[in-house]
């Protein structure tokens, strides 16, 4: 198989995790186009991270750093993929020598999966984002209860899916980022989708569930999103056998 047109793989960090990349990105380099975001690397980093990686991105989202690489994840990856899968992971996931072979049996096992990894969310995604402007940009108020979540440490995604599914992402996600209490506070960064007279922009939007860090959350969005358009069964979580390893407690203090 050649890897690099099978596979983008999508990492972000920053200066505080050069001891953690350069061991990932060896692992990473030989099994996909390899994709490192991060808007805080500093030339001396790059050259220990030289020839580890395919392309540099430099996210400019938000001068907060977490949700900079939040919002890398959901606003860039669903336009840079071209192969047919893509992989995302953190800077602080062990994965072992072989990982690939656990994401080349997911694929084989569940060809119809559009996203699939390791661990499930400690809560499932469930979600009312109703009111006017939903019905009319998306054609009906969306409720979710009780969807099954792959975390954000690690997963692989089908890119056509989700470049299918992009508007939907989009809006979603500005649903979730834009509006607080029902009121957008914040403009759309995605002003094609919305009428010309702006009417609509004006109409509270009602979101129920998540938390109040969910508007800089990518993992959930994008579960949020295959499930809102009914492709929830295609959702799975796989046992890789010790092959990728995600540090719940550590996750779970960290979020």
């Amino acid at each position: 198989m050649d890897y690099k047109d099978a596979f983008d793989i999508f990492l972000c960090g920053g200066s505080q995790h050069v001891p953690m990349l350069r061991p990932l990105l060896q692992k990473l380099i030989p099994f996909g186009t390899v994709h490192l975001g991060s808007s805080y690397l500093t030339d001396d980093d790059l050259r220990q991270l030289e020839g580890l990686y395919d392309v540099l991105h430099t996210p400019q989202h938000d001068p907060n750093a977490y949700f900079n690489f939040e919002l890398f994840s959901i606003r860039d990856i669903n336009r840079l993929a071209t192969a047919p899968y893509f992989v995302k992971l953190d800077a602080d996931i062990h994965i072992a020598p072989d990982w690939i072979a656990y994401v080349e049996e997911g694929i084989a096992a569940y060809p119809d999966a559009v996203l699939f990894g390791p661990d499930r969310g400690n809560l499932d995604v469930s979600f009312e984002i109703s009111g006017p402007a939903v019905r009319q940009l998306l054609h009906q108020d969306i409720h979710v209860q009780n969807g099954r979540k792959v975390i954000g440490g690690f997963y692989v995604g089908k890119t056509a899916f989700f470049k299918e599914h992009l508007r939907v992402m989009d809006l979603l996600h500005e649903f979730l980022w834009c509006y607080w209490d029902g009121v957008r506070r914040l403009p759309s960064p995605n002003p094609q989708y919305w009428p010309a007279d702006g009417e609509v922009l004006r109409h509270p939007v009602k979101v129920i569930g998540g938390s109040d860090r969910i508007h800089g959350n990518e993992d959930t969005l994008r579960n949020l999103v295959v499930h809102a358009v009914g492709a929830g069964d295609r959702i799975h979580v796989l046992d890789s056998q010790g092959r990728v390893r995600i540090d719940r407690v550590h996750r779970a203090q960290a979020r």
